[in-house]
C-alpha cells in the first residue's frame, strides 16, 4: 500500500456491519483499502443491554477489526477518528490517539460512521442518564445498576433505599424495553437471596416514552403483548411522558396535559433518540449533500451522494427512502457499495439501485418472550424467543462468540447465572478521552462533539437534602 501502487484506493469510515460487510466485498479487488475506526474492533450493538446487566462479557459482543481483516491481504486496519473531509482534494482528515491528525487520500469513499445517543438539544443530561451506543456505555451502565444494589443495603434511611431501588428509563423502543425488562429480570431473579436488607424484587423499574406505547414500530399486536409481558414482569409504563429535567435526584417528566411529575430514581438509563455524529455535518459541509432532522445524509439510489459518486453512505447514516436504523439495513447497503465499487473498478456494468430486502425485526422482552415482525409474520412469546436466538446467533461475527454466547445464555437462563457482574470503583468515564490532544485538561469534552457532558461524566455538585422533593410528586 506505498505511494506507488497503481491501485484505486478506498476508505471506509466505521468498523459496524456497514463498513465490515463493504470490506468483506471489496475482497479480491483491484484496490487498496483502508478501514478507519474510532475503537479499532466490530460491536454487535443489539447485545449491549446483555454486556450491562452482567449475561455476557465485552469480548462476546466485540471483535478486533485487524483480526477479522487478517487475512485480507488488500486491507489495512487503522484506530482512528474521521473528523473531516476534503471532497476536493478527495482525502478524509483523521485524529489518531493523543490527538494528531494525519490524511488519508482516497479514489472512493465508504462513510458507515453509524449514529450516536440523542439528548435532543439537552447534551447536560448525559452526566446523569448515560446512554447505550458503545462498549464504555454498557460498562458504565453495569456499575450504576450493581451499584444501585449495593448502595441501597448500605442505605441510610428507607427513602434513600428506595430511591437506589428506582430505576427510571426513557425511551420504550427495542432497547429501552429489553434493558428495562433485563433489570427487572436482575432484580427477581439473579439477585433475589443475595442481600440482607431489602429484597431486591422490590426494585422499581420505570419505562417513560413520549408515544402511546412500548416498541411502537412492531405494530398494534405486538405492542400490545410486549405491553402485557412487561406488566407481568413488573415494568411501569408511563407512556406519554417527555423528560424535561434529570439530575442526581432522579427524572422530570411532563404528560400530555402539561402536569410534570419528579420520580426520585438512584439510576436513570437514556434509552431514546439518536442523531448522527459530527462526521456527518464535516461531510454535508464539504459536498454540499442535505440532511434530515436526525442528521443522517440523504443518498441516490445508488447510495451515493449527488454530484460526487466517488462518495456512498450507508447503513444507519444514510436517508433513504425512510429505510430505518437497524442492522440489516447497515449490511445490505455495504454489501451492495462494496460490490457496486468492484463491479466499477474492474469496468462492468454499473449495479443496479440498491433495494432493501427486509428480514423483520426481533426484541428481546423477558426470558421465553421475544417479539418478532417479520413481513405478514408476527411472533410473540416462546416462538417468537426461538426466532430471536436464532438470529442473534446467526449475526454474531466469529465462532468464538457465537459458541460462548449459547454457553452463558444456557447457564443465565436455565440457572439464573450473571458471571459478568464486575464492576470498577474508579470512575473511569472521568478519564481523558485518548482522541483529545495531550494539551486538553483531564476529563475535559472536546469541543463540539454531541457526548461532550457524556465525555466527561463529571455530575455537578447534588443539591442540598432539603430540596429533594418527594417521589412522584409534581415537580410544580
Amino acid at each position: 500500500m506505498n505511494g506507488q501502487d497503481i491501485h484505486k484506493r478506498v476508505v471506509i469510515i466505521g468498523g459496524g456491519f456497514g463498513g465490515l460487510f463493504a470490506a468483506r466485498a471489496l475482497r479480491r479487488s483491484p484496490c487498496t483499502v483502508t478501514l478507519v475506526d474510532r475503537d479499532g474492533t466490530h460491536l454487535f450493538q443489539p447485545l449491549l443491554y446483555q454486556c450491562a446487566t452482567g449475561i455476557l462479557s465485552e469480548g462476546q459482543i466485540t471483535a478486533p477489526l485487524r483480526h477479522l481483516f487478517r487475512k485480507q491481504r488488500n486491507l489495512d486496519s487503522l484506530m482512528a477518528e474521521a473528523v473531516d473531509v476534503d471532497a476536493t482534494s478527495r482525502r478524509v482528515v483523521c485524529r489518531r490517539l493523543l490527538g494528531e491528525q494525519f490524511e488519508l487520500p482516497y479514489d472512493h469513499l465508504i462513510v458507515a460512521a453509524g449514529m450516536q445517543q440523542s439528548y435532543f438539544g439537552h447534551d447536560e443530561y448525559a452526566a446523569w442518564a448515560p446512554g447505550m451506543k458503545t462498549i464504555s456505555d454498557a460498562l458504565l451502565i453495569r456499575r450504576r445498576v450493581y451499584g444501585a444494589f449495593e448502595l441501597a443495603e448500605t442505605a441510610d434511611g428507607a427513602a434513600e433505599q428506595r430511591r437506589w431501588l428506582t430505576f427510571a428509563l426513557v425511551g420504550a423502543g427495542p432497547t429501552g424495553v429489553e434493558l428495562a425488562g433485563q433489570i427487572r429480570e436482575l432484580a427477581t431473579k439473579t439477585l433475589r437471596s443475595e442481600f440482607r436488607k431489602f429484597k431486591p424484587e422490590d426494585a422499581r423499574v420505570v419505562l417513560l416514552d413520549g408515544g402511546s406505547a412500548p416498541l411502537a414500530v412492531f405494530g398494534d399486536e405486538l405492542s400490545r403483548r410486549a405491553t402485557h409481558e412487561l406488566r407481568k414482569l413488573g415494568v411501569e409504563l408511563r407512556m406519554g411522558s417527555i423528560a424535561t429535567h434529570v439530575d442526581g435526584d432522579g427524572i422530570v417528566v411532563r404528560d400530555k396535559d402539561g402536569h410534570e411529575t419528579r420520580y426520585n430514581a438512584g439510576t436513570v438509563l437514556w434509552t431514546a433518540g439518536v442523531e448522527a455524529p459530527p462526521i456527518a455535518e464535516a461531510l454535508a459541509s464539504a459536498t454540499g449533500a442535505e440532511r434530515d432532522r436526525q442528521g443522517r445524509i440523504s443518498v441516490q439510489d445508488d447510495l451515493t451522494i449527488k454530484e460526487h459518486p466517488e462518495i456512498s453512505v450507508i447503513g444507519d447514516m444514510m436517508s433513504l427512502r425512510k429505510l430505518p436504523g437497524v442492522a440489516e439495513v447497515a449490511m445490505q447497503s455495504g454489501l451492495y457499495s462494496g460490490h457496486r465499487i468492484k463491479r466499477q473498478l474492474k469496468g462492468e456494468q454499473p449495479a443496479k439501485p440498491f433495494r432493501y430486502h427486509d428480514l423483520g425485526s426481533a426484541a428481546y422482552v423477558a426470558r421465553g418472550h421475544a417479539v418478532v415482525s417479520a413481513g405478514p409474520m408476527k411472533l410473540s412469546s416462546f416462538p417468537g424467543w426461538l426466532v430471536w436466538l436464532f438470529i442473534h446467533i446467526a449475526f454474531l461475527t466469529g465462532y468464538r462468540n457465537r459458541v460462548g454466547a449459547v454457553l452463558t445464555w444456557w447457564l443465565a437462563f436455565t440457572r439464573d447465572v450473571r458471571r459478568e457482574r464486575s464492576f470498577t470503583t474508579r470512575a473511569t468515564g472521568r478519564l481523558q478521552d485518548m482522541y483529545e490532544p495531550r494539551t486538553s485538561a483531564p476529563g475535559r469534552p472536546r469541543p463540539g462533539t454531541a457526548h461532550a457532558a457524556a465525555a466527561a461524566h463529571r455530575p455537578p455538585a447534588q443539591r442540598p437534602a432539603s430540596a429533594k422533593p418527594t417521589a412522584d410528586r409534581p415537580a410544580n
